[in-house]
């Protein structure tokens, strides 16, 4: 009998009990709570308000995911802890924790959703949120974006571009490092009107205002002005809508842009076969469970769609983490 066969079914059927381990520790500030220090598991109970034997308990599990140590009875983070677990770490990645936790429960919909073929559960984040989903989307955005700005920056020739707009920006956290890397650049973060008093925040905490402001507005229904830009960042954008609307907001794009402009799609890029690589194959499941008509689409299908919208010199950089960028110019 092939028990390594056995051992990956179990690993994939009993998956969520580590991601609840994960989240349930982030969500009291275990890993935050420790810090540069090492706590008994009494100590930790009784700053989170638990049961102490509970506590252990949890604690164990998280050094037997490798996210926490234990010695003596006390319990230390480990390197992934100490850089991504820990509130206020530049790599915090704590709100996009949480962020997946909100969307859990629409995954246990996914046999109605194949069997209809349409979400059972859809918030059209940000659009029908209340204010604190939003809240909790745009900062998981933002830690998931931090990890990406710099391979973003190393792979993009902006040295003669002086504006850029940054489509459904978001918390702006790539036009913010993008100016920062390109001291001549200006940046306009384009989002909801429900989406751009937090951009302001995260503009205001970077120090940018003068260099990076926000417009409000729709990006399938609003114009994003003529002639005015020499680049645009679609990042996380296109596989929220079907092929249609995709064209539409590229053509927008090219409408939008100084000749010689470059769009700049960021998305996680199917191959033609559509199985790899796996995230992107899964995430488009999570479209398809949390969007009206979204995917994850292959590199054939972006550089289809800036054709057809009249970019040209199309090409493509992956930046790790698995997602790429294809760029077009008009």
């Amino acid at each position: 009998m092939e028990y390594k066969n056995i051992d990956y079914l179990f690993q994939l059927s009993y998956g969520y009990w580590k991601s609840h381990v994960l989240i349930t520790a982030t969500d009291f500030g275990i890993f935050t709570l420790i810090g540069e220090g090492r706590l008994s598991a009494g100590e930790v109970a009784q700053s989170i308000h638990a049961d102490e034997r509970a506590t252990e308990m949890l604690l164990n599990a998280l050094v037997s995911l490798d996210l926490l140590t234990v010695r003596e009875k006390r319990y230390g983070n480990t390197q992934t802890s100490s850089l991504h677990l820990i509130k206020g770490r530049p790599h915090y990645m704590g709100n996009a924790i949480r962020h997946l936790n909100n969307i859990m429960d629409n995954w246990t919909m996914l046999r109605e959703t194949v069997e209809t073929g349409k979400p059972v559960s859809l918030t059209n984040l940000p659009e029908e949120a209340d204010a604190s989903a939003v809240r909790d989307f745009i900062t998981a955005m933002h830690d998931i974006a931090s990890l990406k700005t710099e391979p973003m920056c190393n792979s993009l020739d902006l040295k003669d571009a002086r504006l850029l707009l940054d489509v459904a920006g978001g918390p702006g956290t790539y036009s913010i490092a993008l100016a920062k890397a390109n001291p001549q650049l200006n940046a306009v973060i384009f989002d909801l009107k429900q989406v751009t008093p937090i951009s302001q925040e995260f503009i205001r905490d970077a120090g940018m205002e003068g260099r990076v402001t926000t417009q409000a507005g729709n990006c399938l229904e609003d114009s994003f002005g003529k002639e005015v830009y020499d680049a645009i960042l679609v990042s996380n954008l296109l596989h929220i809508y079907n092929p249609e609307n995709n064209v539409k907001i590229l053509k927008k794009c090219r409408d939008a842009m100084k000749d010689n402009g470059q769009v700049i799609i960021h998305e996680f890029v199917l191959d033609d076969t559509k199985t790899r690589p796996q995230f992107a194959a899964l995430f488009s499941l999570n479209m398809l469970i949390g969007t009206q008509e979204g995917a994850s689409y292959s590199e054939t299908e972006y550089r289809a769609w800036l054709k057809e919208s009249g970019f040209q010199h199309i090409k493509r950089v992956d930046l790790g983490y698995d997602s790429s960028i294809i760029i077009g110019r008009k």
